[in-house]
């Protein structure tokens, strides 16, 4: 097994994961949801290598990868699980395990039969809340405005828990000063696609 790579099998009495235990080193532990091919995930651990992070990425062809792209830039602080989020978060993660959570262009579900599918919903926050830390980072991003104003609406039932700040940028010559953080961002930057942000962090309740 490549070695930044996570087994994980989950039933009914899995416990939660000695999180430092799958790390080479002590560490304040952020973790990406839907990690895609990595670029986000590797670039963020390469500039704060003092930091442990783990990706989620439910995709055969990319989870793998990830892992080997860790190792061949020697990012011992990089794990990587094939894992469903909130099955996960919730089997898995024990109470303020996290002091960093990303969601960068998550797959919308724009259909209403399939809203139950998004990953930020009341349950799934209730959990956030659970695994987040004290002044935890929040860092989410898509490109759809259904499931921005969607996301906006979950969170606003958790006031006194997340503090956060949206951000819509949809001018070309705005979006033209943006990183390019995702494969898919430096796509919908190209394309000239609004872009809908939602920053903060996790407050003491």
């Amino acid at each position: 097994m490549i070695k930044n790579l996570l087994e994980l099998e989950i039933t009914e009495h899995s416990p939660p994961l000695e999180i430092s235990r799958s790390f080479d080193q002590q560490g304040p532990l952020e973790i990406e949801v839907g990690c895609g091919k990595g670029r986000f995930l590797l670039s963020r651990a390469s500039s704060v290598p003092e930091r442990n992070f783990l990706g989620l990425e439910y995709a055969k062809a990319y989870f793998a990868t990830i892992a080997r792209r860790a190792c061949a830039k020697n990012l011992s602080n990089v794990r990587v699980a094939k894992a469903e989020a909130y099955e996960f978060f919730e089997t898995f993660l024990p109470d303020q395990s996290l002091s960093g959570f990303h969601l960068l262009y998550p797959d919308p579900w724009p259909k209403k039969r399939h809203h139950k599918r998004r990953l930020i919903r009341d349950d799934f926050l209730w959990e956030l809340r659970r695994t987040l830390r004290r002044d935890a980072v929040i860092n989410i991003a898509t490109d759809h405005r259904a499931y921005f104003d969607w996301m906006c609406e979950h969170f606003n039932h958790w006031k006194a828990t997340f503090v956060l700040e949206t951000k819509i940028v949809s001018e070309r010559k705005d979006l033209l000063k943006l990183t390019g953080r995702t494969n898919y961002e430096i796509k919908y930057i190209e394309e000239g696609r609004p872009l809908h942000f939602i920053t903060g962090y996790r407050t003491g309740f």
